[in-house]
């Protein structure tokens, strides 16, 4: 993959130093050649929803009663909550599982989730499994697992068989899945997030 930054050319992705590191390099070349934080908030703002997510969030918000919703990202604190105020729907999200980030000055610093020395699946900042986890309560019926990255293998196999896993088409998971013995829950895949909802709703009516 390469990042594009205004005016810094590009920097490739180094899979040996892992994401966190990557976005590290990137946000400082950014506060280097004056990359603004509104900039990037503006940039934020102009990533389009999947076809369907609209729909879903309603559905969400119509039986939010009955569903926890947690995310689990290898992105960063700061960029997830751009997007939850920008697309109204910070209400409908129960907890947020991601790398801290912060504002100092103009850069933005970034910091690993956690060192995970565990698991070989998953990246060293971040094992989803262990998330998935600790969120889970003893009255939680279902899993329905929503990804679409390498870093969402680990906790799909991990799902029990009365759970859903929903790979995103043509994404890496996707792709992983279909050479995985391990996967013990259902999988489904989707392009439009409709296919989410005809999966979910029975489940809530």
């Amino acid at each position: 993959a390469v990042v594009s930054t205004q005016s810094t050319g590009s920097v490739k992705y180094d899979s040996k130093i892992g994401w966190t590191e990557h976005m590290k390099t990137i946000f400082f070349e950014c506060s280097k050649y004056g990359v603004t934080k509104e900039e990037m908030v503006s940039v934020l703002k102009e990533l389009k929803l999947t076809d369907g997510m609209k729909s879903l969030f309603d559905v969400i918000r119509k039986f939010k009663s009955m569903i926890k919703v947690v995310i689990a990202s290898d992105s960063n604190t700061w960029f997830i909550e751009v997007l939850l105020d920008h697309y109204e729907i910070r209400d409908l999200i129960d907890e947020v599982h991601t790398n801290p980030a912060v504002w100092s000055g103009n850069l933005l610093e970034i910091t690993p989730y956690e060192m995970n020395t565990d698991c070989t699946r998953c990246p060293v900042n971040m094992c989803k499994s262990k998330i998935l986890g600790s969120v889970l309560s003893n009255d939680c019926f279902k899993v329905l697992y929503i990804g679409d990255g390498s870093n969402d293998l680990c906790p799909v196999i991990n799902l029990k068989d009365k759970d859903i896993a929903c790979p995103r088409e043509g994404y890496r998971l996707c792709k992983l899945l279909k050479t995985s013995e391990d996967v013990k829950c259902t999988v489904l895949q989707w392009k439009n997030a409709q296919t989410i909802i005809e999966c979910l709703v029975p489940h809530l009516e």
